[in-house]
Formats: structure tokens, C-alpha cells, sequence
């Protein structure tokens, strides 16, 4: 939908983070399998630490060999390792004639594989198993898992499209977790400002304005969260989203037993899937302002929370709560 418009908006929170932070992963559970490597000043842990802009590079050019970043999530119990999308940010997927799928198993060798359903949310067409970009840029995809769930163990597989990659791979950053749709729409009270928080102004005695940019965008020498490719012309300015939201069932808002580890990993709410897993801003997430509309340009931001927690009752099992966005990179 144009014009950023919010409707239902849709959170795309990453999960290996909030393990990392959380202490039940560490880095070495991040491998990178196969009969390839990564290339020299580059490093498969890397494209986990939500920097788009961080570009790391698998040698592959010419090879027709696969290639799997292995995960162990550490979560032992399937329902409770509950991710269903995957989005990987500033790759040249399409000009390295690539394409990936995600396999999961209990079993550290993937012995008896699971192959989830995926299914396209953005350039990322699915055929034979495999999600195939189209352009270079940005990639996200939702899935279902398969079979007996067996999902301790996460691979993304990367494969050329049949006659050997066209070039070294190249990923910014790898989000792999569970997305979290509002139950509704928020009030029509929608706060949306641009801040230019990198400009100084100060007066002089004589009454003239002098000012000074640290920053009026992202770096030039960053490329742009979601794509692969750096632009002159681009936004600048910093986009700020303060929303509010009336009339929330509890269950929507907060898990069942606060200090139940299995309903902090597997229930679907607010508190819990915002909240605790970015840690209120400490980490960076997608947001989609309409779960309905995906398109390049005009439907997501990456961004950060930009207020704490906070919830008024105004029901029987009803809640008010309000939400700060603050656009990052």
C-alpha cells in the first residue's frame, strides 16, 4: 500500500539474537557446512548481527557445490522452536545465480531432514523447493514446518541455479524467527514524524543560525538496509511511528505464566514476541506497517522500539498499550 499507510501491522522479530543475548546460544553453534568457506575477512557470524550494511562473503564463483549455514537453536523441544519466516538482507542472491531453502532436523547430522513449506512475502519466487530471487536486494519468506517438526537444528541451503554460481555470494544480514502480527489495526491518533537528529543549530550573538550535520542519512558508505546496491539520491532523515492501540485482549498482550520459559518460547503475543526478544529496542527488527502489502520500496522499515512497556486496562481483559518506532541502520 503506498503512502506507508497502517493497517494490521506485521513485527519480523529475530530469534537467533534474543538466544544469543539470552546466553542458550553462542557463536559457535553458527557453522558454515559444505565443501565451501567463507572468504578471507569474512565471517559466518557475521551475517547474524542484524547490520545490514556488514557484507559478508561466501567463495563459491563457478562452483556447483551447496552450500548450509547450520544452526543450533539449542531449544530441544519442537513446539517451543516455533520461527516461520526468513528474511536475508543485502544479498546479490540473483547475481550469483543462487538460490536457498531452509532443512531442519533433531539430529546434528540432518539424517531424516524437514523441509518447510515456504512461501514468498518478497523477491524470493518458490520452485522445487527452493526460494530463487530475482533481483539482487533483499529477500523474505514465511514457512510452515513439515513432518514431526524436528526443528532443533536449522540449515539454510544455498545452491547455484544450474550451471555453477555466477559470482561470490554476498549477505548483510540474516534474520531467521517468528513474525508477530497485531491483532488489529491502531487508533487513527498515528504520530508519524521525520527527524533529523544529526543536525545541530546554534545562534550566534548577532542573531545568525549556524548548523551542523553529523549525519543526514545513512553513512554514503553504507548501502541501504535493503538492498545491495548504494544510491545518491535517497531518503534522508530518520522516520519516527508512534501508535496506539485500544482495546486488546490480555491474551493478545501478555503469555499466560510470565516466568514460564515454555510460554516466553512458544505463545504468540505482544510482551513476549516484541518486547522480550528484542529487548525494547536493544535489537532491530522489520516492520511492515500492512501484513498485506510487500513491496520494495514502500512497505517495510527497519527499525528499532522507542519506548518501554507500558499497558492501562480499560476492560474486563481489555488493554490499551502504545508503541514507538524509531527508524535505524
Amino acid at each position: 500500500m503506498s503512502y506507508q499507510r497502517i493497517l494490521t501491522p506485521r513485527m519480523y522479530v529475530d530469534n537467533i539474537n534474543w538466544l544469543l543475548t539470552l546466553g542458550k546460544m553462542d557463536t559457535g553453534d553458527i557453522t558454515i557446512v559444505g565443501g565451501l568457506s567463507m572468504a578471507s575477512g569474512s565471517s559466518v557470524i557475521e551475517m547474524f548481527d542484524l547490520r545490514p550494511s556488514n557484507i559478508q562473503t561466501i567463495s563459491c564463483n563457478g562452483s556447483t557445490d551447496a552450500i548450509g549455514i547450520r544452526i543450533d537453536t539449542n531449544i530441544t523441544t519442537d513446539t517451543s522452536q516455533d520461527a516461520n519466516f526468513l528474511a536475508i538482507l543485502s544479498h546479490n542472491l540473483s547475481t550469483a545465480t543462487a538460490k536457498f531453502k531452509i532443512i531442519t532436523d533433531d539430529d546434528t547430522n540432518f539424517g531424516s531432514v524437514d523441509t518447510p513449506t515456504m512461501t514468498e512475502v518478497y523477491n524470493a519466487s518458490i520452485g522445487g523447493g527452493y526460494a530463487t530471487p530475482a533481483s539482487t536486494g533483499w529477500s523474505l519468506v514465511t514457512f510452515n514446518y513439515t513432518g514431526t517438526d524436528n526443528n532443533r537444528y536449522v540449515k539454510i541451503e544455498f545452491d547455484d541455479t544450474g550451471s555453477g554460481y555466477g559470482a561470490d555470494i554476498q549477505i548483510g544480514a540474516i534474520l531467521f524467527g517468528e513474525y508477530l502480527d497485531f491483532p488489529h489495526s491502531p487508533n487513527l491518533d498515528i504520530r508519524k514524524s521525520l527527524i533529523y537528529d544529526g543536525i545541530n543549530r546554534q545562534d550566534s550573538v548577532g542573531g545568525s543560525t549556524y548548523s551542523n550535520a553529523s549525519f543526514i542519512a545513512s553513512p554514503d558508505w553504507v548501502k541501504p538496509p535493503f538492498t545491495n546496491t548504494s544510491n545518491t539520491l535517497r531518503k534522508t532523515g530518520r522516520i519516527l511511528y508512534d501508535l496506539n492501540f485500544s482495546y486488546i485482549n490480555d491474551t493478545d498482550l501478555f503469555p499466560e505464566k510470565l516466568f514460564n520459559a515454555g510460554d516466553l518460547s512458544a505463545s504468540n503475543n505482544i510482551m513476549t514476541n516484541l518486547y522480550q526478544r528484542t529487548f525494547s529496542g536493544h535489537h532491530p527488527f522489520l516492520f511492515q506497517p500492512d501484513k498485506d502489502t510487500a513491496t520494495k520500496d514502500d512497505s517495510f522499515l527497519w527499525c528499532r522500539i522507542n519506548s518501554e512497556f507500558e499497558a492501562t486496562q480499560v476492560a474486563n481483559n481489555a488493554w490499551n498499550t502504545k508503541l514507538s518506532l524509531r527508524e535505524t541502520w
